[in-house]
C-alpha cells in the first residue's frame, strides 16, 4: 500500500538503443524513398524517445559553373525536417496494413515548428534536427527583423568563411555533412506510450524525400526578394567619407562619400551597416558574398534593379560582373570590406550600364547576388548513413508471460494514439468566393488545421529566393504600395498564405460554424490583426496536440483552424458535409491554392490473437 511517504513499487524496465539500417542503398537523393523495417524481436519500444538519423550534405550547380558560388542551406525552422515529404507507418508481415499516412508531411510540420516554438526550443533543434539559429553577429542594424538564414558564423551546412584575405572560392566542396536527429511527428511515434512492436509483427516506415527546390534555400542576407535591407550597402569606390548627409536607408545616418562614383572602378567598398565590417577580430566573416559570385545593385530607396544579365552592360559584356577579392582594411576606410571584380569594370552611369543611377549613391545602393537570378541554378542534397534508432523496452519476464497469456485465451489489446490525415483540395486565383468540400471520415475527430499553400509551378530559383512569390509582410515600415519592398516568402509550397482573404466560414452538421464570418481582413492587408482568427487557431492547435508558444507567426504561416471538440472530447465528423467557405471580397487572391487540410483524430490499434486491425 502506497503512502504519502512512500513511492509506490514499479515495474522494473530496461532500456537501450538499438539501430535499424535503412532497407536499400547507401545514398539517397531528392524523391527517392527511405524505407526501415523495425523488427518486432525488439519488442516494445519508446516511441517519442526514437528517432530518425542521416547525415546530409548540400550542394549548389554544377562544379566549374556559374552559379555554384552561392551559398545554401536548408529551411531555417525545418532544418532536416524539410526534406520528409510524404511518410507512412504500416504493420509488418505480410498483411501489412497502414497504419498511418502523412502526405504532405512537411507542410504540417512547419505548422507545429512555426507555432510550438521558442528560443529554448529552436536553439536545441539547431543542435539536432539541422535547424539554423539566428546569430547576432550577422544581424541587419538597419531595422530588418530576427532572421534564421542570415546565419554565418554557426551555420552547419558550410564552413565559416575565411577571416583573413584570399581567393579561395565557394565551391561543393565547401558544404559540409550536417548530421540529423529527427523526432517523426506521427501519432504513433509521438506517444508516451510503449508500443508492443512484437505483435504488430514489426513496423515498416516508409519516407519519400522532398524535391530539392522546396527545401534549399539561400541566404537572405543576399537576397533581393527578401528583407532586402539586410544585405551589405554600396559606401564609394575609393572608400572615403565626406561631409555627412541624409540617406534614403532606415536607421542610419552615415556620410556621403568623396571623390569619383561616376567614373569606371574595378573595386567597390561597402558600408559598416549589418555588421559587415565591425573589427579586425572579424574580418570579412560577416560578409555573406563569396568569391566567385556574381552581383548586382539594388536602388533602395525605388527599387530600380537593372536585371543581371537581360540589360545589364559591364565593359561591354552581357553579363554581371564576378567578386575576384574580398578584403577587410582595419586602418584605410575605417574598418570598411573592399571587393574587388574579376576582369570587369562598373562603368559610368547611363543607358545600358550595370546600375540603375547615373552614379551610386551611398547609403542607397544595396548588394544581392545576381547568381539567384539563373534559372540554371540546380540545387541538390545527399543523405547518407541512414538509420533509425529505436530506443527498445525490455518488460520484466512475468509481464511478457501475463500478456501472452491474456492474448492466447482471447483477450485483445487496444493501442489509442493522436494521428493526421491530409484532405488536399485546390482553389484557383480566379475564384473570390470559394467553397471547399472536405470528405472527414472519422469518427473521433479533435480539430481541423486549413493550410493554403502556394501551388505555383516556378524554376528552382524563385522557389529558393521567393521571387514573384507571395509578399508575407513589410520591413521597416514601407508601404504597402512598394510591393518590391516586401518580404516574399521563400516557403512556397510549404506554409499557408493569406493572399487578401477577407473571411471564412465552415459548414457542418447542417449549420455554419462558427454562427458568424470570421473576418481575417486585416491580417492580410499585412498592417494589422484580426484577433478572432487566432483565436479560433489556438483552440485548433491545442486540441491538435500543438501547443502554441507563440501565435506571430501568422504572417509568415496563415492557417484557418477550427476545434471540433473541447478537451479529451471528440466529434464523430462522418457523413457531416464538410465545407469550408473562403472569400476574397475587394481584391482578388494573387495565387492558385493547394490546401492541405489536416484533421486531427484520435486512433487505435486492435490487436486481437494474430489478428490487427485499425480503428479511425
Amino acid at each position: 500500500m502506497s503512502g504519502f511517504w512512500t513511492s509506490e513499487d514499479k515495474i522494473p524496465i530496461e532500456q537501450k538503443k538499438v539501430s535499424v539500417p535503412a532497407e536499400h542503398g547507401l545514398e539517397y537523393s531528392p524523391g527517392q524513398k527511405i524505407e526501415f523495417h523495425i523488427p518486432p524481436g525488439i519488442g516494445f519500444f519508446q516511441p517519442k524517445e526514437s528517432y530518425l538519423k542521416f547525415d546530409v550534405k548540400l550542394s549548389g550547380q554544377e562544379a566549374g559553373t556559374l552559379g555554384e558560388n552561392t551559398r545554401l542551406q536548408l529551411d531555417g525552422t525545418l532544418g532536416g525536417q524539410v526534406l520528409i515529404k510524404d511518410l507512412r507507418v504500416y504493420s509488418g508481415g505480410a498483411g501489412r496494413i497502414l497504419l498511418e499516412e502523412y502526405q504532405n508531411y512537411n507542410v504540417l510540420t512547419a505548422v507545429k515548428y512555426d507555432y510550438e516554438s521558442n528560443e529554448s526550443i529552436r536553439a536545441k533543434r539547431a543542435l539536432t534536427e539541422g535547424c539554423v539559429e539566428h546569430s547576432e553577429k550577422t544581424r541587419s542594424t538597419l531595422g530588418v527583423k530576427q532572421d534564421c538564414q542570415n546565419n554565418l558564423s554557426t551555420n552547419p551546412y558550410f564552413a565559416e568563411p575565411p577571416r583573413v584575405v584570399g581567393t579561395d572560392k565557394f565551391e561543393n566542396a565547401s558544404y559540409q555533412k550536417v548530421k540529423c536527429l529527427l523526432p517523426l511527428n506521427t501519432g504513433i511515434f509521438s506517444n508516451d506510450k510503449i508500443f508492443p512492436v512484437g505483435m504488430t509483427d514489426g513496423l515498416i516506415v516508409e519516407i519519400i524525400l522532398e524535391e530539392a527546390n522546396r527545401a534549399v534555400k539561400v541566404l537572405d542576407t543576399t537576397n533581393q526578394h527578401r528583407k532586402l535591407w539586410a544585405n551589405p550597402v554600396f559606401l564609394s569606390s575609393n572608400g572615403i567619407f565626406g561631409t555627412p548627409a541624409p540617406v534614403l536607408l532606415p536607421n542610419s545616418a552615415p556620410q556621403t562619400p568623396t571623390g569619383d562614383n561616376n567614373g569606371a572602378f574595378v573595386d567597390f567598398f561597402v558600408r559598416r551597416d549589418n555588421l559587415t565590417g565591425v573589427n579586425a577580430s572579424v574580418g570579412t566573416s560577416n560578409f555573406p558574398f563569396s568569391v566567385g559570385e556574381e552581383i548586382a545593385f539594388i536602388n533602395g530607396s525605388t527599387g530600380v534593379y537593372n536585371p543581371s544579365i537581360a540589360n545589364g552592360s559591364v565593359s561591354g559584356s552581357a553579363s554581371p560582373p564576378i567578386i575576384s577579392k574580398i578584403e577587410y582594411l582595419p586602418t584605410l576606410n575605417f574598418n570598411c570590406i573592399k571587393v574587388t571584380l574579376a576582369g570587369a569594370t562598373l562603368a559610368g552611369g547611363g543607358a545600358g550600364q550595370y546600375r540603375p543611377t547615373a552614379a551610386f549613391v551611398e547609403g542607397q545602393m544595396i548588394m544581392v547576388s545576381a547568381s539567384h537570378d539563373r534559372a540554371t541554378l540546380k540545387p541538390s542534397y545527399q543523405i547518407s548513413d541512414c538509420e533509425f534508432i529505436c530506443q527498445q523496452v525490455t518488460m520484466p519476464q512475468g509481464y511478457t508471460s501475463k500478456l501472452a497469456s491474456m492474448m492466447k485465451s482471447g483477450g485483445s489489446m487496444n493501442y489509442d494514439f493522436s494521428s493526421y490525415r491530409n484532405y488536399k483540395v485546390s482553389q484557383i486565383a480566379s475564384e473570390v468566393v470559394a467553397t471547399l468540400r472536405l470528405p472527414l471520415n472519422e469518427s473521433r475527430a479533435k480539430s481541423v488545421l486549413c493550410v493554403p499553400t502556394n501551388a505555383v509551378v516556378a524554376p528552382d530559383n524563385e522557389y529558393m529566393t521567393g521571387k514573384n512569390m507571395y509578399v508575407e509582410d513589410f520591413e521597416c515600415g514601407a508601404p504597402v504600395t512598394s510591393t518590391w519592398m516586401g518580404n516574399h516568402s521563400s516557403r512556397t509550397g510549404l506554409v499557408g498564405i493569406a493572399d487578401n482573404i477577407t473571411q471564412y466560414q465552415l459548414f457542418y452538421d447542417g449549420r455554419l460554424n462558427p454562427n458568424r464570418k470570421v473576418v481575417c481582413s486585416k491580417t492580410s492587408s499585412k498592417i494589422s490583426v484580426d484577433a478572432q482568427p487566432l483565436i479560433e487557431l489556438e483552440k485548433a492547435l491545442v486540441m491538435g496536440d500543438i501547443t502554441p508558444y507563440s501565435l506571430m507567426p501568422f504572417r509568415k504561416n496563415f492557417v484557418i483552424g477550427r476545434a471540433l471538440s473541447l478537451q479529451s472530447g471528440v466529434y464523430d465528423a462522418r457523413g457531416k458535409d464538410f465545407q469550408l467557405q473562403v472569400e476574397y471580397l475587394g481584391t482578388a487572391p494573387g495565387f492558385n491554392k493547394l490546401w492541405n487540410c489536416f484533421c486531427c483524430h484520435v486512433r487505435t490499434i486492435q490487436i486481437k490473437g494474430d489478428s490487427i486491425s485499425l480503428i479511425t
